[in-house]
């Protein structure tokens, strides 16, 4: 492949708008194996090419997050009083605060 490509952070790359008109089928191969492509014009990026599946991972990474951070809140509350003290309405509101609906 003649072209270049400088990656930004894991899996995650920086191309020329002309690089990735010019090997835009290489660009598409890469992105279903997971890479993502921010793409620049004259230096400034304007565009990311990611695949499907990326977004999908991104959210369940997120969702992930989400959970270690109320997994982490709890094992504070347990490490400062028991548990059993909690009142139903603080259990309730701990299930509910990543529910969407």
């Amino acid at each position: 492949m003649a072209f270049s490509f400088t990656p930004d952070m894991d899996n995650v790359y920086s191309i020329g708008s002309f690089d990735a008109k010019t090997y835009f089928s290489e660009l598409l191969r890469r992105v279903q194996g997971g890479a993502v492509f921010n793409i620049s014009k004259n230096g400034k990026n304007v565009a990311v090419l990611r695949g499907v599946k990326t977004v999908k991972n991104e959210a369940a990474f997120s969702a992930h997050k989400r959970i270690l951070e109320r997994g982490k809140k709890m094992a504070e509350m347990r490490n400062k009083e028991d548990l059993s003290a909690m009142s139903v309405k603080e259990i309730k509101e701990l299930k509910d605060a990543g529910r969407k609906f």
